[in-house]
């Protein structure tokens, strides 16, 4: 039989601070006395503000748990992290890698370790409590000779605890169902600061973890290449400075995407996506169908390299998918 779940913080401290080593440990690295710590479990003081972030950080593994409990007797505290923890500026030597990655780095790998370079330098940056927060990159789908851009797709992501290692290997297309097709196609920022109004914009990619997201289109001039994408697990995390912040970080990425990667708005007409789990089963069987077609060639005695076999797989997907959405609103 299962054991009732907390449903409070100061019931799920009471459980973690009850063997009297373990409360000693939690009060040395939160800097706050024992005393204090049952005191706040039997609900006999209220902790100040600036004492329950050092709490959280003393149970990492607890955070997500006491966080979303936290906010059920204090819903204001967590609406936004205190702006003065975010050097408002990228440091000049991040600058200075990137312009190295770009320069140094062999072209088959140079969008990858740029991208990877900027989402690894924006999480740090933007959450450096590691309160919840994740970074992805999706591109412009290379349309097939002739036809517009219809959708785009997950290419790189980086991410803190909820998020960590949930998207670093990860594919999805996006429409124009999404938040993100929504900022490529208007090409401009688009933020949205809690569950309720994602949940009623955007229900197709609706996550229990996203509590606000934002989306930067990456663009040069009037052309797109594709977008950088920012979810919270804290509600109203994108203020405008937190935007201007990582506008920057958007127009950096410029430089992980060829010329030839960058779409004018005109030729982008974003189709209709169907829902992740649809996706992800059509998805499976990616790498087999890429050494299928590799095959194919060979019997052919035709030459096809691997990332021009996985183009035409990413290709077929997508029209697939598109059709799925298609299917179904007939």
């Amino acid at each position: 039989m299962n054991e009732p779940q907390p449903q409070t913080w100061r019931e799920l401290l009471a459980t973690l601070i009850a063997d009297p080593q373990e409360r000693q440990n939690i009060a040395e690295v939160a800097r706050i006395s024992p005393i204090t710590l049952i005191r706040w479990s039997t609900n006999k003081s209220t902790p100040r503000m600036d004492n329950l972030r050092p709490l959280l950080d003393a149970l990492p593994e607890y955070r997500q748990q006491l966080t979303e409990l936290i906010v059920r007797e204090f819903p204001h505290f967590f609406k936004e992290v205190p702006e003065e923890e975010t050097a408002m500026e990228i440091p000049s030597a991040f600058y200075a890698r990137v312009l190295s990655a770009h320069t140094n780095s062999p072209p088959i790998l140079r969008a990858s370790t740029i991208c990877i370079l900027i989402l690894q330098q924006i999480v740090v940056h933007l959450d450096p409590r590691q309160l919840g927060l994740a970074a992805i990159v999706v591109q412009c789908m290379p349309p097939v000779q002739g036809k517009k851009v219809r959708s785009l797709r997950l290419i790189q992501g980086r991410g803190t605890p909820p998020w960590a290692g949930q998207i670093e290997n990860r594919t999805q297309f996006f429409g124009a169902e999404s938040q993100t097709g929504m900022a490529l196609q208007s090409g401009r920022i688009i933020a949205v600061q809690s569950q309720e109004v994602k949940s009623r914009l955007f229900p197709a990619h609706y996550s229990n973890l996203e509590k606000s997201t934002a989306v930067f289109p990456i663009i040069q001039s009037d052309r797109v290449a594709g977008c950088l994408c920012l979810a919270s697990n804290l509600p109203n995390f994108f203020s405008q400075v937190r935007l201007d912040l990582a506008k920057n970080y958007a127009d950096l990425l410029v430089l992980a995407f060829e010329h030839s990667e960058f779409f004018d708005l005109q030729y982008v007409e974003l189709g209709i996506m169907p829902s992740s789990p649809i996706q992800q089963e059509h998805i499976a069987n990616f790498q087999q169908r890429v050494t299928q077609h590799m095959i194919r060639a060979g019997r052919n005695n035709q030459s096809l390299t691997r990332p021009k076999a996985e183009l035409r797989v990413w290709q077929e997907l997508e029209e697939e998918l598109l059709q799925i959405s298609l299917d179904i609103k007939i």
